[in-house]
C-alpha cells in the first residue's frame, strides 16, 4: 500500500481498502485538520492563574535520592512516571515549550538516555532554578491504544447548572417559584411554571435524593455522560424513547462543543429519526423511512462502522448511509449528551433542530454498555461504573408515562399523561396559575378509539353524528394531488363555543408550507389558505349562532378562493404571491389537531372544536365521518335524532340539520324503511336519493371492453339526474391513501337541464356528448335511450331521433371497469372532470338490455339498492 512506499503521515498511517490511506496519531496526540500532523494533548491540570501571576517557569528535575520513588521505570509495557518540580521565579513562562518538555520526558529510558536531570535542563536551556516548589506527575506511557484519545476533565465540560436564561417580562412575572438550587422555568407547552432541577434533585424546592430510572425531558433538559471510549471506529447503540413532539435532540457527542470537526447525533425531525455524523472530512446522514409513534415507546438501533451507518426504527426497514471524504474515525472528546445539550443554539446548524427532546428515554445502550440516568454512588451501587453513570444533567424528572402501566384502556384505547381533563373540555384555554403554585402532576388518561367512550374506553357508542369535546379529532387520508388546482369542500356543523378548529391539513408536520384551515374565531367562520407564497384569510360577514346547525362551503380555483356561510354574502379573495398549486401531503384533521402534531402558528384559533359535525364533503363527494376516518380520539355521539337509529330494516340515517331522512335498503320504503316493496316483476322508482347496484360478472363483462351496447327506458320528473354510471368502486378500499383517486376509466349517462349527456373516459381523456334535441326529457313521459360504443367512437340516440356521435381523445380503446354498474344514482356521487355532480334520478327506469340480447332484471339481479319503490 501507499503507507509502505512513502512517509505520508507524521506518526501512524493506515492503508484503506479503496487504495487510499488515512493518518492517525499515538495516544496523547490529536490529528490536525491537515490530516497529516499530530499535536500533543496536554494531560495535566495546571493552575494557569498562579503561573501568570507569579511569572512561573518550570524546571523538571529528578533528585538522585528520589530516583526509585519519584521517577520509576518498569520494563516492558509497565508505567513510566516522572515527577517534575517547578520553581517559581523570574523566568518568563511564555518562553517554555511545555509540549517539548513533555515529549522529551516521554522518551526517558534510563538505560539508553541521559539522566532526567540532564534532559530536562537541556530542554529548558539553562540551569536549575531555586525557589518554592510544586510537583506534578505526568503519564509517560508511550503505548498506542486503538481507541479515541481521552478528552479534558469532564467536570469542566459539563456545567453544574443550566446557563442563565434571558428573562422576559412574562417569565419574570410567572416564574416566581422558589426552586432552591434549581431555576424557575416557564413550560411553554403546558403554559405553567416549573422548577428545573440539577440531576439528582426534584420537587418544589429541588430537594436532593431523587433517583431517575426512566428519564423525562422537557425540551430544555439534558443528561451528560463521559465521552465515548473505544468508539472511534465502531458504534452500536440502542435507544428506547417515547416522544411527545415531532422535533428534538435524542443524543449528540463529538470532538468540539460546537460540533465543528467530528461528531455524531440522533435527532427527531418532523417525526422522522435522522442520524448525522462526520468523521472530519464530510458529513453523512440517514433518515428513517417510517415516522415515530407519538406517545408510544419506540426503539432506535444504529450501527456505525467507519464511514458506513445502518439505521432501523422499531421493526421498520434498514437504511444505510455513508459519510464523505477519506477519514473514517470519529474523535469523541465532548460528553455524550442525551435528550438535548447545554448549548443547543450553537448546535442547530449541524443538527437541524433547535429544541431538545420532549418525552421519555428508558434505555440507552452503546457498545454493550447500558447507561444509567443517575450519578455514580459507590456506596449504594458499587457495580455501577462511573463511565456509564450520568455526570450531570438538568431538568430531568421521572417519566410518569409508566404510570399508564397501572391503567388498562379497553378496546384499543391509548393511555397518555395529561395535566388537564381531556374528557370534558367545553373550551380549551391555557390557564395562568398563581406564580406560587407548582403545576399539578400529570395523570394517566385513556384516549378512546372511534366507537368507544368512558374513563377506560369501556362504553360502546352508536356513532352516527360525531361530537367533539375540545380534545377530540378525526383523521382522514391526505388530499394529496386531488386538490392541486381546485378544491370544493363543505362542512355542516353545530358549535358549542365561538372558537375552534373545524378542519386542517398541511404540507409538513410542523405546519410550515402549504396548508388549509377552516376555523371559528369569535363566532366568525374563517378560511385560511397558503399556497407557499403568502397567507389569505377569508372571514364570514356575520357571526354564526352557537347551538344551531350551519353550513360552511369553500370553493378554490388557482389563487382565487370563495367562502359561503349559510345564506350570508359570499366572501372572496386572491392569495398573495405567484404560486397557484396547493400541495397537501399530511393527514386531514377534522374537529381539532392532535397535541402531538404541530399546527400552523398563524391560525386564528389554536384550540380544538367543541360541538357536532354531521357532514364533510370534498370535491363533491360526501365523506362518511366514521367509516371514512383513518383514526380518531375522544369522539362521542352527538345528541341528534340519527343517534337513536330511527331507520329500520338496515336503513341508513342521513342527517339534514336538526332532521334526517332514511336511506332504505332494497325491498323497503317509507320514512323509516318499515314498509315492504313488492319487487317481483316490478319497475323500480327512484327518489333522487336512490340507486341500484350490479356487480355480477355477467353484467360487467358486457359493459367493459372495446364494445358496449346498452338500451333502456326511463322517465324523469326533474331536469337533473344520473341514469347510468360505471367505474371503479370507492368501497373496495383501493384508494384509501387519498381522498379522491385519480380519474380512471368510467362511463356515465345523465340528465342535465332536461337533456341527455354521455361521458366516457378510456384512460386518455374524457369524451362528452350533449345530445342535440329540441325537446326536453324531464316531461314525465317514457323515453327510449340507446348507447353504442365501439373503441373510441360513441353513439347516442333518443326515441327515434337522429343519432349523435363523439370520439374520445388519445389512442386507448378499452373501457376497463369491472367493479360495479349503477342505475338511477350512486352511493356517493362523484363529479365529472369539470367538477359537476349529478344528483340521483327522480323517476323510473325499465327494460335494461346489454349486448342486444342480455336482459337485466333490475330488481332481482341487483347486488344492492337504496330507497327503491315501484312505479
Amino acid at each position: 500500500g501507499l503507507c509502505e512506499n512513502i512517509k505520508l503521515c507524521e506518526q501512524l498511517c493506515f492503508n484503506l481498502h479503496d487504495g487510499t490511506f488515512e493518518c492517525t496519531c499515538h495516544q496523547g496526540y490529536n490529528l490536525e485538520p491537515d490530516g497529516y500532523s499530530c499535536t500533543r494533548l496536554n494531560y495535566t491540570k495546571l493552575d494557569s492563574s498562579i503561573l501568570y501571576e507569579k511569572e512561573a517557569s518550570f524546571v523538571a528535575v529528578l533528585d538522585d535520592n528520589d530516583y526509585q520513588s519519584d521517577a520509576s521505570y518498569q520494563g516492558g509495557d509497565g508505567p513510566h512516571v516522572a515527577r517534575f518540580r517547578s520553581s517559581l521565579g523570574h523566568r518568563d513562562s511564555n518562553n517554555i515549550d511545555y509540549n517539548q518538555l513533555i515529549d522529551r520526558a516521554d522518551i526517558l529510558n534510563y538505560d539508553k538516555y541521559k539522566t532526567e536531570r540532564e534532559i530536562v535542563l537541556e530542554s529548558l536551556g539553562g540551569e536549575e532554578e531555586t525557589g518554592p516548589e510544586t510537583f506534578l506527575e505526568l503519564d509517560l506511557q508511550d503505548t498506542f491504544h486503538p481507541h479515541t484519545s481521552p478528552g479534558p476533565n469532564l467536570e469542566q465540560k459539563v456545567p453544574s447548572e443550566v446557563p442563565n436564561l434571558q428573562a422576559t417580562e412574562s417569565l419574570t412575572t410567572l416564574c416566581q417559584l422558589e426552586c432552591g438550587p434549581g431555576r424557575c422555568h416557564l413550560d411553554a407547552q403546558a403554559g405553567v411554571p416549573r422548577c428545573m432541577c440539577p440531576l439528582g434533585r426534584a420537587g418544589r424546592y429541588c430537594h436532593p435524593g431523587a433517583q431517575v430510572e426512566t428519564a423525562r425531558f422537557h425540551g430544555s433538559s439534558w443528561v451528560g455522560f463521559a465521552p465515548l471510549r473505544e468508539a472511534y471506529r465502531d458504534v452500536q447503540l440502542t435507544l428506547e424513547f417515547k416522544p411527545e413532539t415531532p422535533d428534538g435532540v435524542l443524543l449528540v457527542s463529538g470532538e468540539n462543543d460546537d460540533l465543528s470537526g467530528d461528531f455524531m447525533a440522533a435527532v427527531l425531525v418532523e417525526s422522522f429519526v435522522e442520524f448525522r455524523w462526520d468523521c472530519g472530512s464530510g458529513a453523512g446522514s440517514v433518515r428513517s423511512p417510517e415516522v415515530v409513534h407519538m406517545d408510544e415507546w419506540n426503539r432506535l438501533t444504529v450501527y456505525r462502522h467507519r464511514w458506513d451507518v445502518w439505521l432501523q426504527l422499531n421493526d421498520g426497514h434498514h437504511i444505510q448511509g455513508r459519510s464523505e471524504g477519506l477519514f473514517s474515525r470519529i474523535t469523541f472528546r465532548e460528553p455524550l449528551y442525551v435528550g438535548g445539550s447545554n448549548n443547543l443554539t450553537s448546535l442547530a446548524p449541524r443538527l437541524g433542530v433547535t429544541t431538545g427532546l420532549q418525552g421519555c428515554v428508558r434505555r440507552l445502550q452503546v457498545n454493550d454498555h447500558v447507561y444509567r440516568f443517575r450519578k455514580s454512588d459507590p456506596l449504594r451501587e458499587p457495580n455501577l461504573s462511573s463511565d456509564y453513570a450520568a455526570l450531570d444533567g438538568w431538568g430531568i424528572t421521572e417519566c410518569i408515562g409508566d404510570a399508564c402501566s397501572e391503567v388498562e384502556c379497553q378496546h384499543g384505547g391509548k393511555c397518555v399523561a395529561s395535566t388537564q381533563d381531556t374528557k370534558n373540555l367545553s373550551t380549551v384555554t391555557t390557564p395562568t396559575p398563581p406564580p406560587f403554585f407548582a403545576p399539578p402532576p400529570p395523570a394517566p388518561v385513556c384516549l378512546c378509539p372511534l366507537g368507544y367512550s368512558g374513563d377506560f374506553c369501556e362504553k360502546q357508542l352508536n356513532l352516527e353524528v360525531p361530537s367533539f369535546n375540545g380534545s377530540s379529532h378525526l383523521m382522514f387520508p391526505a388530499l394529496g394531488g386531488s386538490v392541486l388546482s381546485w378544491l370544493e369542500l363543505e362542512v355542516v356543523f353545530r358549535a358549542a363555543s365561538t372558537d375552534g378548529v373545524l378542519l386542517y391539513e398541511s404540507h409538513r408536520s410542523d405546519g410550515t408550507g402549504d396548508f388549509i384551515a377552516l376555523t371559528l374565531s369569535q363566532a366568525h367562520v374563517l378560511f385560511t389558505i397558503d399556497l407557499g407564497s403568502g397567507i389569505l384569510t377569508l372571514r364570514s360577514v356575520y357571526p354564526i349562532r352557537p347551538g344551531i346547525w350551519h353550513s360552511a362551503r369553500v370553493s378554490r380555483t388557482g389563487r382565487w378562493a370563495w367562502l359561503y356561510v349559510d345564506d350570508q354574502p359570499v366572501v372572496s379573495g386572491l392569495t398573495p404571491g405567484g404560486f397557484t398549486m396547493l400541495s397537501l401531503s399530511h393527514p386531514l384533521y377534522l374537529g381539532g389537531i392532535p397535541p402531538t402534531s404541530t399546527s400552523q402558528p398563524v391560525l386564528p384559533a389554536s384550540q380544538a372544536f367543541t360541538g357536532c359535525i354531521q357532514k364533510l364533503s370534498l370535491n363533491g363527494r360526501p365523506i362518511h365521518l366514521v367509516s371514512g376516518a383513518v383514526s380518531g380520539s375522544n369522539v362521542d355521539s352527538c345528541n341528534h335524532p340519527c343517534s337513536q337509529r330511527p331507520c329500520d330494516n338496515g336503513g341508513i340515517c342521513e342527517p339534514h340539520g336538526p332532521s334526517y331522512t332514511c336511506r332504505c335498503p332494497l325491498g323497503f320504503k317509507d320514512e323509516h324503511c318499515r314498509s315492504r316493496v313488492v319487487t317481483q316483476a316490478a319497475t323500480p322508482s327512484f327518489s333522487g336519493r336512490s340507486f341500484l347496484k350490479y356487480a355480477d360478472t355477467e353484467i360487467m363483462k358486457r359493459v367493459s371492453g372495446d364494445k358496449l351496447h346498452l338500451w333502456l327506458r326511463f322517465r324523469s320528473l326533474t331536469p337533473d339526474g344520473l341514469l347510468v354510471w360505471a367505474g371503479e368502486d370507492d368501497d373496495d378500499g383501493e384508494n384509501k391513501e387519498v381522498m379522491l383517486p385519480p380519474l380512471g376509466d368510467s362511463l356515465s349517462l345523465e340528465l342535465q337541464d332536461g337533456r341527455l349527456v354521455l361521458r366516457y373516459n378510456l384512460g386518455s381523456g374524457f369524451a362528452q356528448l350533449l345530445y342535440n334535441s329540441s325537446k326536453r326529457l324531464d316531461d314525465g313521459q317514457w323515453h327510449t335511450v340507446r348507447i353504442y360504443r365501439y373503441e373510441r367512437e360513441g353513439h347516442l340516440s333518443v326515441d327515434d331521433d337522429e343519432e349523435n356521435v363523439v370520439v374520445s381523445p388519445g389512442d386507448l380503446v378499452q373501457l376497463n371497469v369491472d367493479s360495479a354498474l349503477y342505475i338511477g344514482g350512486r352511493e356517493t356521487f362523484r363529479g365529472s372532470h369539470s367538477g359537476y355532480m349529478a344528483p340521483g334520478l327522480t323517476g323510473c327506469v325499465a327494460d335494461l338490455t346489454l349486448a342486444t340480447d342480455y336482459h337485466v332484471d333490475l330488481i332481482t339481479q341487483a347486488t344492492a339498492g337504496q330507497n327503491i319503490d315501484y312505479c
